[in-house]
């Protein structure tokens, strides 16, 4: 007798996004980073859609699914694992920016909607890993404060990171005082135009494509680096200089993050950073240190060493660090290797998903009691 194949399995359709999922819209669109993070498809230790032979063991690589290693990320995170540098490896469009998008929302927020279905998800696919990130979460209790950055963008590293972090205090209501004090050229540009009457203005507030002039306030406030460039050379114009540039590093402002909002006592049980397209960011920062600034991955570095009882990094790349190394042109080899060789030392991760894995997830067999 011959069953029609709707009658078995069911298509996930609220699982399929349009388009690739970007990391950053953890911070710049949070309803679709919750729909998202809610619709994350994890595939546990007994599926893998690729394996140890494919992958190879020359790399150093293990291979590992997706709901083990959101395990071993929360397990950083709270302290029983320590290893403050990884690097997750899988091809294009295998979902890891949804993954690190993912692993955010559930550590920035663990008592949230949001990460009870991250967390339904994840045992409805390995009901071990699923009860033993829940217990260790529930017992934590404390959100961890997450960075998530997205390599494909050409940003300055420490303008962006900083701004994160600043957003990040403003959701959870913390004085930002202490990063503040670090880069205190935007406070000082904040007080001059707070003197500064919105009609003398005008022209800085349409050229910043804001209404008023408490929202070009607010932005210098997030430390916005191309309102600020803006305000400067406005005000420099009417003869009053203001610094043009801070002084102020990646490793300066984890820091100043570690010290003052996370650990015991403090607002944050830990300091998450989400780098993806880790080795693409690398190229950009060799080729273009001029715009992402000067040793960046190298601040990054020593600050998360520094700091390695309070910080966990992960890095999401595409092939081996050592790939990145070989497309870079010859005169510009030495700089990426100085970053390459820190960044090697990382407990490395093959994932063991493609796309016929997530196509296979999507797939949902229907209980044939319901069915009955």
């Amino acid at each position: 007798m011959s069953v029609k194949l709707n009658k078995i399995i069911q298509f996930r359709s609220d699982r399929l996004f349009d388009g690739a999922v970007d990391v950053g819209w953890f911070i710049r669109d949070p309803k679709k980073c919750q729909k998202a993070a809610e619709a994350f498809v994890f595939h546990g230790p007994t599926y893998h859609g690729v394996s140890q032979e494919e992958v190879g063991t020359s790399h150093g690589h293990s291979l590992i699914d997706t709901a083990s290693f959101v395990r071993s990320i929360v397990n950083c995170c709270d302290g029983s694992k320590d290893e403050p540098f990884n690097l997750a490896i899988a091809g294009y469009g295998t979902g890891k920016s949804h993954l690190a998008l993912t692993i955010a929302s559930l550590l920035s927020s663990p008592n949230s909607k949001t990460s009870k279905e991250i967390l339904s998800n994840l045992e409805s696919v390995d009901e071990m890993i699923g009860g033993e990130v829940r217990a260790t979460l529930k017992e934590v209790k404390m959100p961890c404060l997450a960075v998530a950055l997205n390599g494909m963008n050409n940003f300055d590293l420490a303008a962006e990171f900083t701004r994160q972090v600043i957003h990040q205090l403003n959701t959870f209501d913390i004085d930002t005082r202490a990063i503040d004090d670090l880069r205190p050229r935007f406070k000082n540009a904040a007080n001059l135009l707070n003197i500064s009457s919105e009609k003398d203005t005008k022209e800085l507030i349409n050229d910043c494509k804001v209404k008023t002039r408490s929202e070009l306030i607010e932005k210098l406030q997030e430390h916005d680096e191309t309102v600020y460039s803006k305000v400067q050379a406005f005000f420099a114009q009417k003869g009053i200089p203001l610094k043009a540039i801070g002084d102020e590093t990646v490793k300066d402002v984890i820091d100043t993050v570690c010290r003052e909002y996370c650990g015991e006592d403090k607002p944050f049980k830990h300091f998450l950073i989400l780098f993806d397209e880790f080795g693409r960011y690398a190229e950009f920062a060799t080729l273009q240190s001029q715009v992402a600034g000067s040793g960046v991955l190298q601040h990054l570095f020593e600050g998360v060493q520094s700091n390695a009882e309070n910080v966990t990094f992960v890095g999401f790349i595409q092939f081996d660090l050592n790939a990145y190394v070989q497309r870079i042109a010859p005169e510009f080899k030495n700089e990426i290797l100085r970053v390459s060789t820190r960044y090697q030392s990382a407990n490395k991760s093959y994932l063991s998903i493609n796309l016929e894995t997530l196509i296979a997830n999507l797939l949902e067999k229907l209980d044939k009691e319901k069915k009955k």
